[in-house]
């Protein structure tokens, strides 16, 4: 799937537009928040965030990439369902959203396998893909997802471009998606007060007009740069910060060669300009 602005024979830049549906495995998991209230935010990512964002993607007919955690996909199998069958690129982020870096290596291990077979079970396909919960990994975390198959990861920040991996000094053959912190919606959104202390709640206009700034300069570079959004249908499938998305996705439209991937298409693009071993 390609959206309209380009291909990847012509890309000027790449665009990738990730959803880490959550729901509610990170405030069961990560918050320790077990309680109604708390847990009902991340249900609203499965109830309203999704379908808003699917209906917003179908509309400029754009391709996606979900990175979704076990627990959510055994929750919530029909809206997980939903977006496999969209034809969205589904990948893994645990299984009730476990910082890896707080987990032993066979706890880690086992993280790993339960998310593998929730999704497997729910969807039918194994996921390519890793974005790490929390946005932290562990010592163990690369040679696992070399055990395990993963042609990608997605939770460093250290480029505005895909790279090796690297594993204790060791390239690997996992091709590395960076993230950003100024691009994940949580940092400028999400208001919390327990375990710690987030202020959240921006105005979309200011974060709009950080996202929009760094498409722009991505785009004057050129080259092979990933332009690179993460975002949570519980926080931004709010109504008034989604239209904030739809007018940054008008403005990508705008200019010529973007090519809209998926994250798997990416690694695929990396590996044969680089050549994996």
């Amino acid at each position: 799937m390609v959206g309209k602005a380009g291909s990847a024979d012509d890309r000027r830049l790449t665009v990738a537009l990730t959803f880490d549906f959550d729901a509610e495995s990170y405030w069961v998991g990560t918050a320790k928040m077990d309680f109604p209230a708390a847990v009902s935010r991340g249900t609203y990512g499965a109830t309203e965030g999704v379908p808003r964002i699917l209906k917003l993607l179908s509309k400029y007919d754009l391709p996606a990439t979900f990175f979704i955690p076990g627990y959510t996909a055994d929750r919530h199998p029909d809206v997980v369902r939903s977006i496999a069958d969209a034809g969205y690129e589904i990948g893994h982020h645990g299984y009730l959203h476990e910082p890896p870096n707080l987990l032993t290596p066979e706890e880690e291990r086992t993280m790993i396998e339960r998310g593998i077979e929730a999704l497997e079970r729910v969807v039918g396909k194994r996921p390519r893909g890793y974005r790490s919960p929390s946005g932290e990994l562990s010592e163990a975390t690369y040679s696992l997802l070399t055990e395990y198959g993963f042609e990608y990861d997605s939770s460093q920040f250290g480029a505005d471009h895909p790279y090796w991996v690297e594993d204790k000094g060791v390239r690997t053959n996992i091709v590395e998606i960076p993230i950003a912190v100024e691009l994940t919606d949580s940092c400028h959104f999400m208001f919390l007060f327990h375990p710690i202390v987030l202020p959240g709640l921006s105005a979309p206009s200011k974060v709009e007009e950080i996202w929009r700034g760094d498409f722009d300069g991505a785009y004057e570079e050129g080259g092979n740069g990933c332009y690179l959004l993460t975002m949570h249908p519980q926080i931004i499938g709010r109504y008034h910060r989604l239209q904030m998305v739809e007018r940054l996705i008008c403005h990508m439209l705008e200019h010529d060669g973007v090519w809209f991937a998926q994250m798997g298409e990416i690694a695929e693009g990396f590996r044969k300009r680089e050549g994996a071993r």
